[in-house]
């Protein structure tokens, strides 16, 4: 009976948790770093340049994984860490294999751009028009 009270809150504390921080914007982020991070660990031999671009998609990828979770863990930081994000996502386009062949560089732009974008709830329930 216990076990059910709790399994029956879990979805609404994730859901509390998700509403307080920009979740989605972390999460596009963090999946353009594991998507730019795994082209060239899979070797689809469509690597543009695997010397110097597989190293750079390494640290970048591991970088903006790194952002997507600061974003969930720091979110009053957000426009920072989506200021880094965005600069990483424009320096694998250049450095790592097209930033996962564009998509991840375009994944993390829009994720950035979510996170700049996101504002914490307003006290009050007070609406932008004054009303």
């Amino acid at each position: 009976m216990l076990l059910a009270r709790r399994a029956g809150r879990a979805p609404r504390t994730v859901r509390r948790w998700t509403a307080r921080r920009p979740f989605t914007a972390g999460l596009l982020v963090a999946a353009a770093g594991a998507e730019i991070l795994l082209v060239p660990v899979l070797g689809t031999g469509l690597v543009v340049h695997p010397g110097l671009g597989g190293y750079a998609a390494f640290l970048l990828g591991l970088f903006l994984v790194a952002m997507g979770a600061a974003l969930w863990f720091v979110p009053g930081q957000r426009i920072a860490f989506a200021l880094l994000a965005v600069l990483a996502a424009l320096a694998a386009f250049v450095l790592a294999n097209l930033g996962g062949f564009l998509v991840g560089t375009l994944t993390a732009i829009t994720g950035a751009s979510l996170a700049f974008a996101w504002g914490p709830e307003r006290s009050g329930g007070a609406r932008p028009d004054g009303r």
